[in-house]
């Protein structure tokens, strides 16, 4: 009874935080206050307590360094020209018709490049709204296509700090889960883009697509050379290299380029990686500005106090009744019905994708009998559900910065057609339990790790 009372406050206190406009941050440190007194409540000692609240931080470690990197990373793109030159590159690529899925598309890549959806919206979807205004073109429709692409280097880029995240509570590897996801996710995203190819004609505009090069011109060279950093990232992911070795040898590389081709002063580098990129040419500012390690300072803070719940969670036991009910419903359906089930409630009162992760992995981490499994059920429901979301960081955040309506949200098909394809391949693979076995399944990134039949054994051994 008492779990259940703390569990309803939590997610008050979630509802009330948004409504009222109150930083997550805060919401969450008194979510910590309210779980640390749970446990004092049930005994357990201030040092007790406090050791259970680091065990849980303990376990991401890694993520947090993994986002200064990334912090440091998008500050230096942009300094070093990468950014506006992709940024002239799409301008040109784009007419009417074609507008709503070169956006998508250009997002979907951006992202993949960068692994942050918000990077990609700051970037790219920047950009592809400016040209729609331009081209007086549907926002909503334009802004649903920037969202969707958006957050599919989100679920699988392995730059993505979700993903490093998901690989970390799962224990599993990084690259061996994005193979996975691109699989699974070819049926959701080829379907997307039919919808956005169709919908190109009803939501052209009248005008053409402005030219952005002259105004990047005189502030950046934008020769070939810009484009290395990127294509590091791109080589040094498909040899599969660690990943924070291909954003630092990427990061090295725009530094050079900052030097040797921008002619940007060494000493201003430090303060740049730190504070982000500030452009002087107040034409281009808002479409270059930003990244530095300060960029990640929130979401570092909002992950490093996320964290610390897990830990309280497992030593007192806070979540044992919910999380034998999510893993009975598992048992009685398919594990991913119970996983989509929990994202989707997590998402919806938590208002965080980071926040949904931790909590759904915590409840749901004995639904899937492999790591692996688990980790494709994360990325396939609460690492993208929070992006339809109106009121979550992730949705708002994006539609706010890039200026898109709230109406967009209705137009982001991938991150509702990849949980719904998951769905119905979590169904059929429990009505033919020798599917993981066959190609069909291989070439959908499903293999024997993702066997219904595992499920069942212990379900009988339990019987």
């Amino acid at each position: 009874m008492v779990e259940s009372i703390i569990l309803i406050v939590f997610a008050a206190m979630l509802v009330a935080g948004i409504v009222m406009g109150i930083p997550l941050l805060a919401t969450l440190v008194a979510g910590l206050v309210l779980f640390c007194g749970y446990g004092l409540f049930r005994g357990h000692g201030p040092v007790a307590v406090a050791k259970m609240a680091s065990e849980g931080v303990k376990t991401i470690g890694g993520v947090l360094v993994f986002f200064v990197i990334i912090g440091a990373l998008t500050a230096s793109w942009r300094a070093a020209g990468t950014i506006p030159a992709i940024t002239c590159w799409s301008a040109s690529l784009v007419s009417p018709e074609t507008l709503v899925i070169v956006s998508f598309l250009l997002c979907s890549f951006m992202s993949m490049v960068t692994g942050s959806s918000y990077a990609s919206a700051a970037t790219v979807g920047v950009i592809c709204l400016t040209i729609a205004n331009a081209m007086k073109a549907d926002p909503a429709i334009v802004g649903g296509a920037i969202l969707a692409g958006s957050f599919v280097g989100d679920r699988c880029s392995p730059l993505s700090s979700a993903a490093a995240l998901v690989a970390t509570i799962t224990h599993t590897q990084v690259f061996d889960n994005v193979r996975r996801m691109v699989r699974t996710g070819i049926v959701p995203f080829v379907l997307s883009c039919c919808a956005y190819v169709a919908l190109g004609p009803i939501a052209a505009g009248t005008g053409m697509a402005p030219s952005f090069e002259g105004s990047f011109a005189s502030s950046f060279d934008l020769s070939w050379v810009v484009t290395i950093p990127i294509a590091l990232i791109l080589v040094l992911s498909l040899f599969k290299v660690n990943v924070k070795a291909t954003m630092l040898t990427s990061l090295a590389a725009a530094l050079l380029i900052c030097i040797f081709v921008q002619h940007t002063p060494i000493e201003s580098l430090p303060s740049i990686l730190v504070f982000g990129y500030k452009s002087k040419n107040l034409a281009i500012a808002r479409m270059v500005n930003g990244g530095g390690v300060l960029s990640m300072v929130e979401i570092i803070a909002i992950v490093g106090v996320a964290s610390t719940y897990s830990g309280l969670f497992s030593g007192t036991g806070l979540l044992v009744g919910l999380h034998k009910y999510v893993t009975k419903i598992a048992r009685h359906s398919t594990p991913f019905i119970s996983v989509l089930a929990t994202s989707i409630a997590t998402c919806t009162v938590a208002c965080d994708q980071v926040v949904a992760i931790m909590l759904t992995s915590q409840l749901c981490d004995e639904c899937e009998r492999s790591a692996s499994a688990l980790a494709l059920d994360l990325e396939n429901s609460a690492a993208i559900i929070s992006s339809v979301v109106p009121w979550s960081t992730s949705c708002i955040g994006i539609i706010a910065f890039v200026g898109m309506p709230m109406g967009s949200v209705a137009f982001n098909f991938l991150t509702m057609l990849i949980p719904l394809w998951t769905l119905v391949l979590s169904i059929y693979q429990h009505g033919h339990p020798g599917f993981t076995d066959g190609k069909v399944a291989r070439l959908l990134g499903l293999d024997k790790r993702d066997d219904v039949r595992l499920l069942a054994d212990e379900a009988q051994a339990v019987a």
